[in-house]
């Protein structure tokens, strides 16, 4: 620990000498180290020979602490090295003697990525596109970049523009996820089946079982496909390989919430806190998981903060007045809810959960045109249609009621509360028989429901 500390010090005060001479400016000083030694040292560093590079590289610096070539390169030896932070700064040096340097750019958005300073990583690669703009390698790591940050349509403008002839078979898994997120998954099947990427991926796989990228790009195509108990296998085996790779955790927590298994979404999203506490974007997901894991004051939390950084985001203001609704903190949950609104008019989602509170805070009338407004928009929204139809059975109209949770259970046949409303309404119709095949109903979606959040060796068996 204590060599490590002086290490980096030792490091930081060379770069602090480093910055002094280029105040002072010299001619010697201006001129790089003969393109031999750097040329030489390149060859080190693809050889894997890392302390002849770093001395190499060295004694280039000596002579001239400026030599923009030599930082870039003894960058590249620190990220080799996992010494990030050193690599970061040395790149940052580069681009202060040179800031058209690709290279320094490339290499510096590579560091950050490496980091979880996704949102740093993405400002240099689109930097870095800007001075290089055909690129297909800048495209590529930005539309990665992209695709971990859910701008899918952004991700696909920038594949879109890559040569076919340049896209690898990962890539081409990557397009068909995106497809499959824009609401575009009939042109990811046809893209799976004609570039056969499952086979070709599976066969690099062979060469390579160990490699983390490809096993990401196979469960790409597997959740392209709807496969996502094998998306998930397949993450699970790269997590296995490399515990601390934050795009795996990411994907982790996305297929396993597809998969309803809401545990192990809560504790891959726990490992991606603690892995990337600072990175808002992970803050945003781990705290969608919190709120689906029932973990209220946890996402609260988190929102609170996502939100003092990124105030205008309307998505998790109505977040966080959901997670203040469920905790009870009615003025609050109005607040941020409302607050959602104005920042997007178009959320329905605030609507909806505006006609709960208002249903909590015995507001009827409130209630019933929230959830109106909501099917304005879209008719056979389920959660819309169990409110008003809660609502209507409150007031005793039981007809509405009745018209309301039925089409509500004929939009999403797995609500348990559906069925639970059900039976109470035809308790108070006086129709016993079909109130007890509701509730009936009513247990066995709800016990599927708390399975969700129970460790699969506990479960119970449906009734």
């Amino acid at each position: 620990m204590f060599r490590n500390r002086t290490r980096f010090c030792r490091f930081v005060a060379a770069l602090t000498v480093a910055s002094a001479v280029l105040c002072a400016g010299s001619d010697r000083q201006r001129r790089s180290a003969p393109s031999s030694s750097i040329a030489t040292a390149r060859s080190e560093v693809n050889r894997g020979h890392l302390d002849s590079a770093e001395k190499i590289l060295w004694d280039a610096l000596s002579s001239n602490a400026n030599d923009e070539a030599a930082l870039t390169l003894l960058g590249v030896v620190r990220e080799k090295q996992k010494r990030d932070a050193e690599a970061e700064a040395l790149f940052r040096r580069a681009l202060q003697l040179n800031p058209k340097s690709v290279e320094a750019r490339k290499n510096l958005g590579s560091t950050l990525v490496t980091q979880g300073k996704d949102a740093e990583a993405t400002a240099a690669y689109r930097e870095a596109l800007a001075l290089s703009p055909h690129d297909p390698h800048l495209k590529i790591e930005l539309a990665r970049l992209y695709m971990g940050q859910r701008k899918c349509s952004q991700a696909l403008q920038l594949i879109d523009g890559i040569p076919p002839t340049a896209l690898s078979a990962e890539i081409i898994a990557l397009k068909a996820a995106c497809l499959t997120a824009v609401g575009q998954s009939s042109e990811a099947v046809v893209l799976i089946s004609q570039t056969q990427i499952l086979s070709r991926l599976n066969r690099a796989l062979s060469r390579n079982p160990d490699s983390v990228h490809t096993l990401v790009a196979i469960s790409h195509v597997y959740a392209a496909q709807k496969n996502h108990e094998k998306s998930l296998a397949t993450l699970q085996r790269a997590h296995s390989i490399d515990p601390d790779s934050l795009p795996v955790l990411r994907a982790l927590i996305v297929e396993a919430m597809e998969t309803k298994q809401a545990l192990l979404a809560l504790r891959f999203a726990g490992e991606l806190q603690e892995k990337s506490a600072e990175n808002l974007d992970d803050k945003y997901l781990v705290s969608a998981v919190m709120l689906q894991g029932k973990k209220y004051d946890t996402a609260a939390e988190l929102l609170a903060d996502y939100l003092t950084k990124r105030p205008e985001d309307g998505q998790a203001a109505l977040g966080l007045g959901i997670a203040y609704l469920a905790e009870g903190k009615y003025a609050d949950a109005r607040n941020w809810l409302e607050h959602s609104l104005e920042l997007d008019p178009s959320l329905l989602e605030a609507h909806y959960e505006l006609g709960m509170l208002a249903r909590k805070e015995g507001r009827t009338a409130e209630g019933i045109q929230r959830f109106e407004t909501v099917l304005q928009k879209q008719p056979g929204n389920p959660k819309a249609l169990l409110g008003i139809g809660t609502l209507y059975l409150e007031e005793g109209q039981f007809d509405k009621a009745h018209a309301a949770l039925e089409r509500s259970q004929h939009a999403d046949a797995s609500e348990p509360e559906t069925e639970y409303q059900l039976a109470l309404l035809f308790t108070r119709m006086g129709k016993t028989d079909a109130a007890q095949q509701h509730m009936a109903r009513f247990r066995q979606l709800k016990q599927a429901r708390d399975n969700e959040l129970t460790p699969r060796g506990e479960q119970q068996k449906p009734m």
